[in-house]
């Protein structure tokens, strides 16, 4: 329990430090989830002996995730992640963010392990695990063709909230089909989303003020408000809360050892 009160104090220290470094220099996409999501990663990594097979699988998964999230976002002009390169995924999404939005992704899972779950990397099964892989990225690459070749063509309305109530759905789908699961797996759940929506709420609002992502369709928002003269959508708030809900879920059940 100290160690964790310690190790909350220091990662608070730590981001409060890295936000104000990263906003006077105006750092970009890499720079910034270097700085807010791969050192903390590495050094998770680190000291908690993450087994590299977990990390390349835990990796696979936040591409997929990523490519889903911000391919959908550029296709409805949700939000523009503005990478300093030309080179784009599909020809929407700069390859910059996605290796960003990974590197977040990884970052949350070793967070979750390391300070909330029993910190022993339990490998799922082989088979259980490219099992579950295969059918996210399948049910994600069949999402994200269905919007760029079908619905492109006939535009969802208020698209953001598909985004939320996807994820939202897919977590309470899991959850309800996985036997044996706890109070304590939901208190230890709910305290991660917490601690993870810290280091996400920064790296938004850096986004936002150095200018590394723009939401543009505000008629598209359900509720919109401003931080420091940019307009941020409600339905981002809400994601910062759903996507480390949704990570941990996924990684507990199907990517660790499923002992919730």
């Amino acid at each position: 329990m100290h160690r964790n009160i310690v190790l909350c104090a220091t990662l608070l220290s730590y981001y409060g430090i890295a936000f104000f470094g990263l906003y006077i220099f105006d750092a970009q996409i890499l720079a910034t989830a270097l700085v807010l999501f791969g050192i903390p990663a590495c050094i998770f990594a680190r000291f908690s002996a993450a087994p590299t097979l977990l990390l390349i699988t835990v990796t696979l998964f936040g591409f997929v995730l990523t490519i889903f999230l911000e391919g959908i976002a550029h296709m409805y002009g949700l939000w523009y992640s503005l990478g300093v390169e030309e080179l784009k995924f599909f020809g929407l999404v700069p390859l910059e963010a996605i290796i960003a939005s990974s590197t977040q992704i990884l970052f949350l899972v070793l967070l979750y392990e390391f300070l909330f779950d029993d910190g022993e990397y339990s490998i799922a099964h082989v088979r259980t695990r490219y099992i579950s892989l295969g059918v996210f990225f399948v049910s994600t690459l069949s999402l994200f063709v269905l919007h760029l070749y079908v619905l492109r063509a006939i535009f969802v309305p208020y698209s953001y909230l598909w985004i939320l109530g996807i994820l939202s759905f897919s977590t309470l789908a899991i959850l309800a089909t996985h036997r044996g699961l706890t109070i304590r797996f939901f208190d230890r759940l709910s305290l991660f989303t917490l601690c993870a929506s810290v280091p996400l709420g920064i790296g938004t609002v850096l986004a936002v003020v150095n200018t590394q992502k723009i939401f543009a369709s505000t008629h598209e928002y359900v509720f919109s408000f401003t931080i420091l003269g940019s307009r941020v959508p409600l339905e981002e708030i809400c994601l910062i809360f759903v996507i480390p809900l949704f990570v941990a879920t996924f990684y507990e059940i199907y990517l660790d050892d499923g002992r919730v």
